[in-house]
């Protein structure tokens, strides 16, 4: 709503522009001042946006109080009243930045053009400061971004320019909360959910969207009970949005500077959603309760290993066989004929999956387990089994290199597909723990992180080299939502789509470019 200040010392004057403004059928506050003196203290007190001045007026004129109001507020817009015999003097305001000056008596019909006038500047200048905030905030995040998933000191000092509320050393923010989906949520949902769940949380918080699947939030509380809050969010998506999501807790830290390298962490620990889907709150440094502290069926373990073998997921293909020896200890009663035949299992599964010329070397192995005197000699002739299962994989496949090329290519050639990590490892048969696993290992990136940069630089090659409707591209890379693609373009390069097109980038723009 626009704030109006009329400024004269009769008041049939002041309701004859009251009437007037009421007929335009403005949204406006209207203030009233009998004289300058009285006008400068309204101003003084709060934010005008259009003064409306009559040039002679007891204790303050017209022309001093404009001067002043305009050491007040640069950008106010201000209409002088003036008589014929006084056009001197409005004329004289005009150098103090009078927008216009009326003469009385007033016509209703230049009335209106000149507050029309007026009013168009306004909604130009608010236009123009809308623009330039998120101009800002999207270079803000670009460079964030950037920061977070590389740590170089090139764009730690670029957030330094453009975000300086990120390096505020008296409140700084010192915990992050990634969440990940595995629906595209953040696609569809991100310009909805935001304000809601800052209204649901009663907190504040930074967001930072980083693909379609992941989003980012960092707080600045010292005292917070942070899995609680990640339990918050759980519930708020579930229940506003009907979208299982997953989150990794950073440890607390001590500012924008340990930042990148908590976030690498976190990355990581999100990894165990493949592998623990009902666990859904992930904290760094504390313990997941998980399937392993309570009593689990030899058959959900066995199934796990059986798929580990598969999917040639050596990393969790240990830890669930750690998880089976920590059942069959000589502290704990078995059957030793039948831990003797879950073990042998394994080996079987294990040999099986080296080469087919192994078979005498897994009956020589069999023999040896089942004579075996102590559980600890059963585990050790299995463990053995499954390191040289890692040595054979590695010599095989150079540490999965030709997976990982595959994948690479697969998204290069289908990025207007659906994809995502559980599509991919069924490319290459690799579970999508371990898909994702290695990739960021071979690459230093993630998956989702991968697949947008290939969908960005390909719309960015669309915008420069054809004519095609930016709707039209964002659909060829992949986006099925225009508006997110926009911000997410404007977020990935510092610049709009509209720019990039035409060429036409500022220097902010340029700079965020390169």
């Amino acid at each position: 709503m626009v704030t109006i200040l009329i400024a004269d010392d009769e008041k049939l004057e002041r309701n004859g522009i009251k009437l007037l403004l009421k007929r335009e059928g403005a949204e406006c506050e209207i203030l009233e001042a009998e004289n300058g003196k009285v006008a400068l203290g309204i101003l003084m007190d709060r934010k005008v946006d259009i003064l409306f001045s009559d040039i002679k007026m007891p204790y303050m004129n017209g022309l001093e109080l404009t001067e002043k109001a305009r050491e007040l507020y640069p950008d106010l817009e201000i209409i002088i009243f003036s008589g014929y015999n006084d056009f001197t003097y409005a004329r004289d305001a005009l150098r103090y930045g009078v927008v216009d000056y009326v003469l009385k008596p007033v016509n209703p019909e230049e009335f209106h053009k000149t507050f029309e006038r007026v009013q168009g500047k306004i909604q130009s200048r608010i236009e123009d400061e809308e623009k330039q905030t998120r101009q800002g905030d999207y270079l803000k995040k670009y460079f964030l971004q950037n920061y977070l998933y590389k740590g170089n000191i090139e764009d730690y000092q670029q957030v330094q320019a453009y975000a300086q509320e990120m390096i505020d050393e008296k409140n700084p923010y010192i915990r992050m909360i990634i969440a990940s989906s595995t629906n595209h949520f953040f696609e569809t949902e991100e310009e909805h959910f935001v304000e809601s769940l800052k209204e649901k949380l009663k907190r504040d918080f930074f967001y930072l969207n980083l693909n379609s699947n992941e989003s980012l939030f960092l707080f600045r509380e010292k005292y917070a009970d942070y899995e609680k809050l990640a339990n918050q969010l759980n519930q708020f998506f579930l229940q506003h949005y009907d979208t299982n999501c997953y989150f990794a807790v950073s440890r607390e830290v001590s500012g924008i500077q340990e930042m990148p390298e908590e976030f690498q962490q976190l990355e990581q620990l999100l990894e165990e959603k493949f592998y623990q889907p009902k666990q859904h709150i992930f904290v760094h440094g504390k313990k997941v309760e998980s399937t392993e502290d309570v009593i689990v069926e030899d058959s959900e373990i066995l199934n796990n290993i059986s798929e580990d073998i598969k999917f040639k997921d050596i990393t969790h293909l240990w830890q669930d066989f750690h998880r089976l020896e920590q059942k069959y200890t000589t502290d704990k009663p078995y059957s030793e004929m039948y831990a003797k035949f879950v073990f042998s299992s394994i080996l079987k599964e294990v040999y099986e999956a080296m080469s087919s010329s192994e078979e005498k070397g897994l009956s020589k192995k069999v023999d040896q387990l089942y004579h075996c005197k102590t559980i600890q000699d059963v585990r050790s002739i299995t463990s053995t089994a499954i390191q040289e299962l890692e040595n054979y994989l590695q010599e095989q496949n150079e540490g999965f290199r030709s997976e990982i090329t595959e994948v690479k290519s697969y998204i290069y050639h289908n990025y207007e597909k659906e994809l995502n990590v559980e599509i991919l490892a069924e490319k290459v048969y690799l579970s999508a723990g371990y898909l994702s696993a290695i990739f960021k290992e071979a690459t230093g990136m993630n998956l989702n992180r991968f697949i947008r940069e290939v969908r960005m630089n390909k719309a960015k090659e669309l915008l420069e080299n054809s004519t095609k409707k930016i709707t039209q591209i964002a659909r060829e890379v992949g986006f099925s939502n225009t508006s997110y693609f926009c911000r997410s373009f404007r977020e990935f390069f510092g610049s709009t789509p509209e720019s990039c097109r035409k060429g036409e980038m500022d220097d902010k723009e340029t700079e965020a470019e390169v």
